[in-house]
């Protein structure tokens, strides 16, 4: 478990290169009107990704720094963009951060610079129980994330919000979420429909995540968690410090 763990950080990663070397560097060649949508909550679907792996609040004066990956196994349906470009396993990596604050809040940033996209973003999570490390008391929060990206061919934002779940021990933590992913895809260049040049489009899809948290060393952590992001397939995964 503790060898699959850290592999799949490494291997959703490996697809994504043996994918393309530029997984959205086609999007002003195949850019048209049917696309658009599609590729929104593809995007969407891996922006919203990775931004929890416990119902737990993190506690006044808790710290958390890793990295995360989101990745989907295929392009949605009429995704054109990323299909016609050769695109199967795709995703993104994240550095990400977080910190405990007073009334069961915590906030997080992240960010990444990746295949001509700069994103950043960040979030708040809300303890809706107080924080417990009992065995299997069942600990719940309410997450919401917002992003901003930049590409030469597009721009897009995003929020996100998720219901979260968890319960376990100290070192094993199976946790669920279901939340919504909201996308607002800007067309800066199009060359195969110029006129789709400044057009948006607006996306509003569901997100439910089964994941299992594992602590084999104290203070570090992995994860690991299969998602459906508006029917599609795709998976999680993160390696961090939390204390």
């Amino acid at each position: 478990m503790r060898r699959a763990a850290l592999a799949m950080p490494l291997l959703f990663a490996a697809a994504s290169a043996v994918a393309g070397a530029d997984q959205y560097g086609g999007f002003a060649r195949y850019a048209d009107e049917g696309a658009l949508k599609p590729f929104a909550r593809d995007l969407g679907g891996v922006l919203g990704a990775s931004t929890f792996q416990s119902g737990r609040s993190l506690g006044l004066t808790g710290f958390d720094v890793g990295a995360r990956f989101g990745g989907q196994f295929y392009p949605s349906k009429g995704d054109r963009i990323l299909r016609n470009n050769g695109v199967r396993v795709f995703g993104l990596p994240w550095v990400q951060a977080e910190v405990g604050m007073p009334f069961k809040l915590s906030g997080f940033i992240r960010g990444i610079s990746y295949q001509g996209l700069t994103i950043a973003g960040g979030g708040l999570r809300y303890g809706l129980y107080a924080a417990s490390d009992r065995p299997w008391a069942p600990q719940f929060l309410v997450s919401v994330v917002g992003h901003s990206v930049v590409h030469q061919d597009f721009s897009a934002s995003h929020f996100g919000a998720s219901l979260v779940c968890s319960a376990g021990t100290p070192f094993f933590a199976p946790y669920a979420g279901a939340g919504l992913d909201r996308m607002r895809l800007v067309v800066r260049q199009s060359s195969l429909d110029a006129t789709l040049n400044g057009r948006a489009v607006n996306t509003l899809e569901s997100r439910f995540t089964l994941g299992l948290r594992l602590t084999p060393y104290q203070f570090t952590y992995l994860s690991l968690a299969a998602t459906m992001a508006h029917g599609q397939a795709g998976a999680e995964a993160g390696l961090g410090v939390r204390f």
